[in-house]
């Protein structure tokens, strides 16, 4: 009688790359790195090499499955909906994904020069997302990309606190979220009057 063989995962890039972004999610962005993976996922650095380039072509790769994944959702909360509607829609699947997905968020905006596999910026579906979120408030393109990237500042300066429990008094940061959101939605047709004045 023969000893049956102890099946083993077999590997792909995608499957390497959403390991790590669970890994991140559990362990924190710091830790990802191909040796901390491996031991992860009981195997060898130089399996992993098989499939990814270095530590750093790994979080890279993190980075953009993560952009993709928060330009998806925010895609499919804000499909149909135009001014206070699709700013909340769009602010709170932000904050969502972030708090759901916290290293793999991380990782998407603490990697430099992240491309998509096309080689396009992989933050570009998400600006585009946002200024389509900001159409109808009469801004022209120098306004929009301002405002555009304002509510993006403002959405990540925010739940980046959030992440590092940067709001541990006072009323609950979901209450505080909404309140910066409103100020967005305040101020935006305000904002854009003031961006397009000429000195």
């Amino acid at each position: 009688m023969t000893d049956t063989p102890v099946s083993r995962t077999k590997f792909s890039r995608q499957l390497v790359i959403v390991g790590a972004a669970e890994f991140a999610d559990a362990y924190g962005a710091d830790a990802l790195t191909l040796a901390a993976l491996a031991r992860h996922l009981d195997t060898s650095a130089p399996a992993l090499l098989k499939h990814v380039r270095s530590t750093e072509d790994l979080r890279a790769a993190v980075a953009s499955l993560a952009l993709a994944h928060l330009a998806s959702s925010i895609d499919i909360a804000t499909s149909g909906l135009g001014g206070t509607p699709a700013l909340t829609a769009l602010a709170e699947t932000y904050r969502r994904f972030a708090l759901a997905y916290p290293g793999r968020y991380t990782l998407a905006f603490a990697t430099t020069d992240v491309r998509t596999p096309t080689g396009d910026p992989a933050d570009r579906e998400l600006v585009l997302l946002v200024e389509r979120t900001l159409a109808g408030r009469g801004l022209d393109s120098v306004a929009m990309t301002d405002a555009g990237r304002i509510v993006r500042a403002a959405l990540h300066g925010f739940v980046s606190l959030e992440l590092v429990d940067g709001f541990t008094r006072g009323a609950e940061p979901g209450a505080s979220y909404a309140v910066l959101v409103d100020l967005l939605d305040r101020s935006s047709a305000l904002g854009s009057r003031h961006l397009q004045e000429t000195p």
